[in-house]
């Protein structure tokens, strides 16, 4: 099979992994956003919401890999030549600038110290002194900055795809 058949079943895994990486983790973090906002925390259902969502975050890291993974595959597709386009060197630069060091960030939030603290954390017990920072760290500095940015980054990047400006 040439490029023509391979061509658009890596450009639908891209798409794909596109919805990996923003759909699971997105829904388990606005139940988790609403069960800290309704239920209060420490409780025990908000110590299970989180271990939850931390699981969730696996697929969103799965689908980044696999989008970054067929990002790469299409290029290789495409040849280099492809990175004579405008719009391509912006849309990398915004992953390579942008993306690539949140994701990095919230990589290690979310598959370092968020799950050592609920791990081994009674999910009663009120929150101590550095676990309180962790969370304001997480909730209140980091996503704060990082939810916007990368919303705004992602549509920056599916315009520069779809529209395809010189």
């Amino acid at each position: 099979m040439d490029i023509s058949f391979w061509l658009p079943v890596v450009k639908v895994l891209h798409l794909g992994a596109l919805v990996l990486w923003l759909g699971p983790s997105g829904g388990a973090w606005l139940v988790l956003m609403l069960a800290r906002r309704r239920l209060g925390e420490p409780g025990m259902v908000t110590h299970y919401m989180y271990r939850g969502f931390l699981q969730m975050l696996w697929f969103e890291h799965l689908g980044l890999l696999l989008m970054l993974g067929s990002g790469v595959l299409l290029l290789s597709m495409y040849g280099l030549s492809a990175l004579g386009m405008t719009w391509l060197r912006l849309k990398l630069l915004l992953v390579l600038a942008v993306i690539i060091p949140i994701e990095i960030a919230d990589m290690w939030f979310s598959h370092r110290r968020l799950p050592e603290m609920f791990a081994t954390r009674r999910p009663d017990a009120p929150y101590t002194r550095e676990e309180l920072r962790l969370l304001t760290l997480y909730h209140y500095r980091f996503t704060p900055i990082a939810l916007p940015l990368l919303l705004a980054t992602i549509l920056t990047i599916m315009w520069l795809a779809l529209a395809k400006p010189a």
